[in-house]
């Protein structure tokens, strides 16, 4: 092998393989037929095998990596405290290990959350205790631990949340561990001890309202399609007042609740949606959420609506989302209670009028591209209305 290989192979291990095949092969005719077709020496064969060792990622390896580096870092900071201690009767306050840097951490969550992607290794990450990992990381907080959620940057805190909405996203084997694991109240609980710490407005996140946007995002990727758990969520009070907090229905400055985060409002609104429209959703289920859906009804469909005296922007993912909500509940007819009384359906009738007359009027061939979703759905909105008293 030449100097120069190695020296690819020490930089990128596929580059030098890459290279190293276009010396030997074509790709036009079969190997033995090359016109530069030579016999591979033992030492061309040691070098093939060493950048394809190296090469070669084993995800399954490389995530046991991710979780030791984890417990690391973790341990040395719930450990913090201990470390004057430790310091005393170790002079040279020397450890035994690396701990990785937050950046490091933040960056390896972000690869395992990429690795758990893959069915399969989802499933292996939950058998071997990835659940209680990241919901007790998620958790070293609030009410039971206040001094030790501190220790435990938000941001790792979130990945966790954001890794855990992977885990349970379409996996209805990992849906069901959540559930056997009693970890739906758990997030609940995650949520409000967060929700009522932070300090974000509709435009912005801080740490406590992104912690809160990725428990939702969890709680939703937990729950949704997964007909038990459904089922056993909307049983859950404190699962009603969630989905509701998280739309902003009891934000007020008099009650020293902040607004919902735009992610929070997209995320709960999706939560609600899927809810109450899924397949095994029913009229029952409906009622149970009326008071969403007439605050949907009335916040979520203008371009901005007043909250606590705030205006806040609803962008058009937002109002297309609430329309499609609308839509399906019309179509579907579990119970449509909540938008046919008289003061929310003529509310409706009043906005779609307004929303539709303008929308038809833009000239701008772009402007007009970009507003023919919600249009679209205005207007299947209001021929539904019309047929719905």
């Amino acid at each position: 092998m030449s100097s120069q290989q190695q020296a690819d192979s020490d930089k990128a291990p596929w580059l030098g393989l890459l290279k190293w095949s276009l010396n030997y092969v074509d790709g036009t005719v079969p190997s033995s037929e090359s016109k530069n077709f030579k016999a591979m020496s033992e030492e061309d064969k040691k070098f093939l095998e060493e950048v394809m060792r190296n090469g070669i990622v084993d995800e399954g390896d490389r995530m046991t990596v991710i979780l030791n580096s984890l417990v690391s870092y973790l341990d040395s900071c719930l450990n913090v405290s201990k470390d004057n201690d430790s310091n005393e009767n170790d002079p040279d306050g020397k450890t035994s290990e690396k701990v990785p840097s937050l950046e490091e951490v933040e960056e390896m969550m972000m690869e395992l959350q990429d690795i758990v992607e893959q069915i399969d290794f989802a499933k292996s990450f939950a058998s071997m205790g990835g659940l209680q990992f990241l919901i007790g990381c998620a958790s070293a907080s609030a009410s039971s631990a206040p001094s030790t959620s501190s220790l435990v940057p938000g941001s790792i805190r979130a990945a966790c949340l954001g890794i855990l909405a992977t885990l349970c996203q379409n996996n209805p084997a990992v849906q069901m561990m959540m559930l056997e694991q009693g970890n739906i109240p758990k997030l609940i609980q995650i949520y409000f001890d967060q929700f009522s710490t932070s300090t974000s407005s509709a435009d912005g996140e801080d740490s406590s309202s992104a912690i809160t946007s990725k428990a939702m995002q969890a709680m939703s990727s937990s729950v949704r399609n997964h007909d038990v758990a459904e089922k056993i969520f909307c049983m859950n009070d404190d699962g009603i007042k969630m989905v509701e907090t998280g739309l902003g229905m009891y934000s007020s400055s008099s009650l020293s609740i902040p607004p919902p985060s735009a992610a929070l409002r997209r995320r709960a609104l999706f939560f609600l949606q899927a809810l109450i429209t899924s397949d095994t959703a029913d009229g029952d289920r409906v009622r149970l959420f009326k008071d969403a859906i007439q605050f949907v009804a009335g916040r979520y469909l203008d371009l901005n609506t007043g909250i606590d005296g705030a205006m806040v922007e609803n962008d058009s993912q937002t109002r297309e989302m609430g329309l499609s909500m609308i839509t399906r509940i019309l179509d579907q007819k579990n119970s449509v209670d909540a938008l046919t009384e008289k003061g929310v359906h003529s509310f409706l009738v009043s906005l779609g009028v307004r929303r539709v007359s303008n929308m038809r009027s833009i000239l701008d061939v772009d402007e007009k591209e970009m507003v023919a979703e919600e249009l679209k759905l205005w207007e299947e909105v209001m021929s539904r209305l019309s047929k719905a008293q």
